[in-house]
């Protein structure tokens, strides 16, 4: 398999499973992007069969941002369209803190992908303040870039207890595992700790499909995209959204993952 890195091209052995048969360290000559691939990985096209050639280039015609985020340095084209990693392969880009807009915090950069479907944001990032690198997870190719989520304007917070608290998990057709984790654990918290408050419905629970298109209005009111926890606060009739995004990092902690969604849902009941 050869690898074409913006440029700089090295070749690596995969048996006619389609699986790797060494380990890949690589970075482009500039430093800003690199991959690394576990020995043993499964390497195959969108035809299933063995990958010959990865080609990496930087895009000259590159999708808008979401417009909840802004695009941060170049977007990547990863070829061939369909490639697909088992398991997970890892990417890290690196940006220049100069370059950031005004009002960024560098901690809350991710990386995300493009299709024909729109941006897809990965469950897993980390971001090195002092390196300047954004790293994620991918189990296949699409275009690829650091995003910067815009500040939501300040919303009011609701003052004495809920009216009601609607708790919601978004989904894309394409089902992981920590998809469907999010959305188990997120089921067992709600009906377990709040069953009363289910049966009176003051807390509603949803899984959505953001792809299916009979969901276009509650996906667009909650501003998904893909897989996301929203726990959306009712007082007096006015929502008050926020997304769960840090629950994320405790997917395969049960009790961990509980006792955080426990806590923020008994919060938002509160009226906090």
């Amino acid at each position: 398999m050869e690898i074409d890195l913006l440029g700089t091209k090295s070749e690596f052995l995969v048996d006619s499973q389609g699986r790797l048969k060494t380990k890949v360290e690589l970075s482009s000559a500039d430093g800003r992007l690199s991959l690394w691939l576990d020995e043993g990985t499964m390497v195959k096209d969108k035809d299933e069969k063995p990958l010959q050639v990865v080609h990496v280039s930087i895009d000259s015609s590159p999708p808008f941002p979401p417009d909840d985020a802004y695009l941060v340095g170049a977007v990547y084209d990863f070829r061939p369209e369909g490639a697909n990693f088992d398991p997970q392969i890892k990417l890290a880009l690196s940006y220049d803190p100069d370059e950031l807009p005004e009002g960024v915090i560098e901690r809350n950069l991710y990386i995300a992908g493009y299709k024909d479907t729109g941006w897809e944001k990965p469950l897993y990032k980390n971001v090195d303040t002092e390196s300047h690198r954004v790293t994620t997870q991918i189990d296949r190719f699409a275009r690829v870039a650091i995003l910067a989520p815009k500040e939501p304007p300040p919303l009011d917070k609701p003052s004495g207890p809920a009216d009601k608290v609607e708790v919601v998990y978004f989904h894309r057709t394409q089902r992981c595992y920590s998809c469907i984790y999010v959305e188990a654990g997120t089921r067992y918290t709600v009906e377990n700790y709040f069953k009363d408050e289910l049966a009176s419905g003051r807390v509603t629970f949803q899984v959505i499909n953001v792809q299916d298109k009979e969901n276009a209005a509650i996906v667009k009111k909650y501003g998904a995209f893909t897989s996301s926890l929203f726990i959306n606060t009712i007082k007096d009739g006015t929502d008050h959204i926020k997304e769960a995004t840090d629950i994320y990092f405790l997917i395969g902690n049960d009790r961990a993952f509980v006792e955080a969604l426990r806590s923020k849902i008994e919060k938002s009941l509160k009226g906090g």
